[in-house]
């Protein structure tokens, strides 16, 4: 994830270019500053699809590679929640001609290392190979990509390993509170099922399904490839085609995404966990998609408002009140709205106060806004974290690989620090009444419902659910 709190989901570019030919990376039209955090790189669409970006980075002798599926959990058919992940995930258990064991050790050898990312909207291969190892590497990549042995024992090994795991994670309410968010806050929409699944979806998972989705998912046509690092691009093209290029074409097709409505009126979840000393909650509603207009200024308001350690939340719920150890706020953006929320923990005897008090927060940023000298730090404060974002080969070739997949310019990243300077005052307003949600909220807590059952009536109508039930 970005050091930036606004976004759990990265950044990325492109335009439209002829199919086939590598071509450099253009700007939207206006002029990039001195030392762009990403620089020019070019951009190859291969026979089958498979679209090469190439940016050359020769200060350390690695190459990184970053392949992103243009699918993910959106993608799962109902009943079988956590198919992507689970196919992903068996990619690297073992292919027509190595184990996974043999995999792991010439991964060794080379010094490689190879990670698995799946999500909502795309899933995510990366590699990292010495630059002298670029053929070897690629080999391992390509042997897993075409010719995975989705071997049924190994499915159902990581199906109930998956189960297990699921049932020890309620055991930590900070990490399955998002979840129980998602759900509630987007019923019946795909963002609100949960990537990895259920304790009832996952058993339904069998060999043909995994099959079925790496064939109509996992396709090059569907697949955007990011090489940085120390390469030269006039070659890299030759040296993919060697290792991809009998990838073949499938059927592959987008995912239509519907943008989530916003939750009207208030509305509260609390999942009640009897044993827990601590409750968890976040507040909020749909937030906004990638690239949109808004983005630098909600940059920065929400660098003050919850997005640094010293925001107003930190501020206030922490280091003031001493209430709780964390408070942040969040937009996750997506090709369409994703979710904005605040999320917090207190002790169980202090959730009242503790959520009295960010909401009173929330209620300050409508009637208050930011002062000029607020407005000031946050653009200094962008301006001194963003760029660490885009400094290694890995970072750029994620920034590429996610500019491409959201349909952005390189000055989305290139000319950001810019925009969020020349925002605002009213600017800043502007976005605080559309994009900070205040009456309509939705509101969930993680928790002994016997002790907060009262406390939560207070902030809307109560749904509540034991953290034992199955799934979210």
């Amino acid at each position: 994830m970005k050091g930036w709190m606004r976004s759990a989901n990265a950044l990325v570019v492109c335009s439209l270019f002829a199919v086939g030919v590598a071509v450099a990376q253009t700007g939207d039209g206006v002029k990039p500053p001195a030392g762009e955090l990403v620089p020019a790189y070019t951009r190859t669409v291969l026979p089958n699809g498979l679209v090469l970006l190439v940016l050359e980075q020769h200060e350390v002798p690695v190459v990184n590679f970053q392949l992103i599926f243009r699918s993910g959990s959106i993608a799962d058919p109902a009943g079988k929640e956590g198919l992507a992940e689970a196919t992903l995930t068996m990619l690297r258990k073992g292919t027509t001609s190595r184990t996974a064991e043999q995999t792991a050790e010439e991964l060794d050898t080379l010094g490689g290392t190879l990670d698995l990312e799946p999500g909502f909207e795309r899933c995510g291969v990366s590699a990292q190979f010495l630059s002298k190892d670029v053929d070897r590497g690629l080999e391992l990549v390509s042997d897993m990509l075409l010719h995975p042995r989705f071997d049924e024992g190994e499915l159902k090994k990581l199906i109930d390993l998956n189960v297990d795991g699921l049932r020890d994670l309620k055991d930590t309410p900070r990490v399955v509170v998002g979840n129980y968010y998602d759900s509630f806050l987007f019923p019946g929409h795909p963002f609100g099922r949960p990537i990895g699944g259920t304790e009832k979806s996952l058993p339904a998972i069998g060999r043909a399904d995994v099959q079925a989705f790496y064939e109509a998912n996992m396709r090059p046509e569907g697949a955007i490839l990011a090489v940085a690092g120390d390469i030269d691009a006039a070659t890299i093209r030759s040296r993919v085609e060697k290792a991809l290029g009998a990838w073949p074409k499938g059927k592959f097709v987008a995912q239509t995404e519907t943008a989530p409505k916003a939750f009207k009126g208030r509305k509260v979840l609390l999942v009640d966990k009897p044993d827990a000393t601590q409750t968890y909650f976040r507040i909020g509603n749909v937030g906004v998609a990638k690239g949109d207009p808004d983005d630098p200024s909600l940059d920065v308001v929400n660098t003050v408002f919850g997005g640094r350690f010293t925001s107003w939340l930190m501020t206030e719920l922490r280091t003031k009140s001493g209430l709780s150890y964390n408070a942040h706020s969040s937009f996750v953006e997506r090709k369409v709205p994703g979710a904005f929320y605040i999320s917090s923990f207190t002790r169980v005897d202090d959730t009242g106060k503790a959520m009295d008090m960010a909401l009173d927060i929330l209620d300050r940023l409508h009637k208050k806004g930011l002062t000029d000298a607020e407005l000031a730090s946050a653009k200094n404060y962008i301006r001194g974290q963003f760029p660490p974002d885009y400094e290694t080969p890995g970072q750029l070739a994620e920034a590429m690989c996610e500019l491409e997949f959201f349909g952005l310019d390189r000055s989305f990243i290139n000319l950001h620090t810019q925009r969020t300077d020349a925002v605002t005052g009213a600017e800043a307003k502007k976005v605080i009444a559309k994009r900070y949600p205040q009456k309509d909220l939705a509101i969930v807590l993680v928790g002994p419902a016997a002790k907060i059952r009262k406390t939560a009536a207070k902030y809307g109508p109560v749904t509540e659910k034991s953290i034992d039930e199955a799934g979210f």
